[in-house]
């Protein structure tokens, strides 16, 4: 009886298990607790915004911004009256506008910190 490798020249170029596992990434979210603090970042097209929001039951959260961020949406829109987390998709930052009270800019978040409780 012989022995076959199945193998071959495909490890080398496959990577062995110990490769593929260390390749595996998995992101979780952690929960928004009511009342946890939430550390924020999103993209804008002249650089990249910061900000923290407190999770409540109710949605729709101001974002408190750090002040270069306030100065960029201020640059981008100069009417820009504060940022919200959006009521149906959380993964989304709203911009409100005082000139314009139906049309709400929006920026996916870059990032999200679950940091624990606010109290």
């Amino acid at each position: 009886m012989s022995v076959i490798d199945i193998l071959g020249d495909q490890e080398e170029t496959l990577g062995t298990a110990e490769d593929l596992r260390e390749e595996i990434v998995v992101e979780v979210m952690q929960p928004e607790i009511s009342g946890s603090l939430i550390k924020i970042e999103f993209e804008t097209s002249i650089g990249l915004c910061r900000g923290h929001y407190h999770a409540s039951d109710l949605g729709h959260e101001e974002i408190t911004l750090e002040p270069d961020s306030i100065d960029m949406l201020k640059s981008l829109f100069p009417s820009s009256n504060g940022a919200f987390v959006h009521q149906n998709n959380r993964d989304w930052v709203e911009i409100s506008l005082t000139d314009s009270p139906d049309v709400f800019p929006e920026y996916k978040m870059y990032t999200r910190i679950v940091t624990g409780s606010a109290a």
